[in-house]
């Protein structure tokens, strides 16, 4: 079954993944990008890639701390 070390590693790639079309985004500079709920600046994708990117580095050192 899985441990809580797997289901870490895959919320760790999940969040980088998430970071990583965040920083696509940046490269496709289509900002303001109106998404109806939220209008996506390019200063709010900024902090989205601060965070996404501290969020995976913290599950990552979560996870090398549970036993395997």
């Amino acid at each position: 079954m899985f441990t809580l070390n797997n289901v870490v590693i895959f919320l760790a790639g999940a969040e980088f993944f998430h970071t990583f079309v965040h920083i696509m985004l940046a490269y496709a500079n289509q900002f303001p990008l109106d998404m109806k709920v939220v209008v996506l600046t390019s200063t709010i994708n900024m902090w989205g890639i601060i965070i996404n990117a501290l969020i995976t580095i913290a599950l990552l050192l979560w996870a090398s701390r549970l036993p395997k």
